[in-house]
């Protein structure tokens, strides 16, 4: 062979072998829309997604923030067709909303998850919903039991207007609560997701019933506020307070062993590395289960906090 038609063969293989390289060092490119970034468990979800994301190089993301907006969301949908990122994961809570935005998105033929609510046609990583209620009702009706021999009332917080999750935890909290004292009178109020709702309904409620009361609220922001309600009213001490998020702001309350005696977590700061995980597996066409579970979840109690959260 002569010199130039060497030349030219070793100039062809650092052609393919850039080439080669080019394509080993393509990013993974993964937009996350949350479902509200400045809520106390989505700022919790974003952090461990920045998180992880920073450690890993072979990913490229996009953030995207629906601010618990249904029009929002399908607006976030479009843009990210636009886009075309190899992956969307989508934690969006309003079902009607998720109909379009599966739509959008499968039209633009964009691998897809849903968070929390499903989206139509895609898999679901999701809070066991049920166990999360009825884990919360039983802890509070057995704290109670243990305090004062047991409860006859319940105060539920709920969130209805927020959908089928919170309705499900609402229902599995009133079977948790009769699982462990079956004539417990339930009364269920909606927060409006609102802690002053929150802290205003407690207030009343505990005006109108003197006795002991098992309290139960759909997110841990609720739940101080229904703590602030009873030491108003010198009333802490005849309360037990169950919720449901892991947030950080409960921690101390859980460390004082007092009347906020647990929340349930799926340690949303953790959400980010299993879902680059699982964003991983379905741009590499990986089969995924129709449902998917954070990996752990559990109540956190004053007696298990120091294990996870030490002080």
């Amino acid at each position: 062979m002569n010199r130039r038609g060497f030349l030219g063969m070793a100039a062809g293989m650092a052609v393919l072998g850039g080439g080669a390289s080019l394509a080993q060092a393509k990013k993974l490119r993964i937009a996350f829309a949350n479902f509200n970034d400045e809520s106390s468990f989505g700022a919790a979800v974003l952090k461990g997604f920045q998180a992880t994301a920073k450690g890993r190089p072979d990913v490229e993301m996009l953030y995207f923030d629906n601010k618990q907006d249904a029009a929002r969301a399908v607006d976030i949908a479009r843009n990210v067709a636009t886009l075309r990122p190899d992956v969307f994961l989508e934690y969006q809570i309003v079902p009607a909303a998720n109909q379009q935005v599966a739509r959008i998105v499968r039209e633009a033929g964009i691998p897809c998850l849903g968070i929390q609510v499903r989206l139509p046609g895609y898999p679901l990583y999701a809070v066991d919903n049920y166990k999360a209620g009825f884990d919360a009702g039983v802890a509070a009706a057995e704290q109670a039991g243990k305090r004062w021999g047991g409860t006859t009332r319940a105060l539920i917080l709920s969130y209805p207007e927020g959908g089928p999750l919170f309705l499900e935890r609402q229902g599995a909290v009133e079977v948790g609560l009769k699982k462990i004292k079956a004539d417990i009178a339930t009364e269920i109020h909606s927060t409006k997701n609102d802690p002053g709702a929150a802290r205003q309904i407690t207030a009343d409620y505990l005006t109108r019933n003197p006795g002991k009361i098992a309290i139960y609220t759909h997110v841990d922001a609720m739940a101080i506020g229904a703590l602030a309600a009873a030491r108003a009213a010198g009333r802490e001490g005849d309360i037990v307070i169950s919720s449901f998020g892991g947030d950080a702001a409960v921690l101390p309350e859980l460390r004082k062993d007092g009347a906020f005696i647990g929340t349930f977590t799926s340690f949303p700061e953790t959400w980010g590395e299993t879902l680059l995980d699982l964003a991983a597996k379905i741009a590499a066409r990986t089969e995924l289960p129709d449902l998917i579970h954070p990996p752990q979840q559990l109540m956190l109690t004053p007696a298990n906090v120091a294990q996870y959260y030490p002080a």
